[in-house]
């Protein structure tokens, strides 16, 4: 599995040992872990950087997320920057694991405003017992890629839907298999 790390830059001084050892966790289940960006960088370079730089960098980031099957951030210490990747990545329909530790519960996300969005906190001496777990709860959350052919009149309505009413045509016909499994008794019975 191919994750995208993410925590604040800011937030090294008091939890690089967290970031590491998660990074460092997630590599010891098998995962591919893209986190240099966080362990080698510091805010101190990233605020020298041009402004071409940092689009360079932004893009890079879009990339990355983009490319990863799950989206992994420590977010005990707040971080616009952090919370922009993780919107990013919800937006991208990619199951984000969000860790912070015991005593700092975020404010923003408590009614976990997306289902693929998995908010835990975690003790340093605790991690390696709980990540594995959060782990396949993320890959429970995981889309699987489904394709079919469609008449040209649906695919007109489906673009019909994505111009007027600003849903894609994805979470347009997700929305509707979904409503559907709600409304058919026989499925719920199962």
């Amino acid at each position: 599995m191919k994750i995208f790390f993410t925590a604040s830059l800011s937030g090294k001084e008091k939890y690089l040992d967290n970031y590491k050892k998660i990074v460092e966790t997630l590599e010891k289940e098998g995962s591919e872990v893209i986190a240099s960006h966080v362990l080698e960088k510091n805010r101190q370079e990233v605020e020298k950087e041009s402004l071409s730089e940092r689009q360079d960098y932004q893009k890079q980031f879009h990339k990355w997320i983009n490319r990863a099957d799950l989206v992994v951030a420590e977010i005990s210490y707040p971080s616009t920057g952090v919370g922009y990747q993780l919107t990013h990545a919800l937006e991208k329909g990619k199951p984000v694991l969000s860790l912070h530790v015991e005593e700092k519960t975020p404010v923003a996300f408590i009614g976990r405003p997306s289902e693929k969005l998995i908010l835990a906190s975690y003790s340093l001496d605790r991690l390696e017992k709980i990540l594995p777990r959060l782990i396949k709860e993320a890959k429970d959350q995981m889309d699987v890629r489904f394709n079919f052919f469609i008449s040209p009149q649906i695919s007109a309505y489906l673009d019909w839907i994505a111009k007027h009413k600003k849903t894609p045509r994805a979470v347009f016909l997700r929305n509707l298999i979904k409503n559907h499994m709600k409304k058919n008794k026989e499925y719920r019975q199962k």
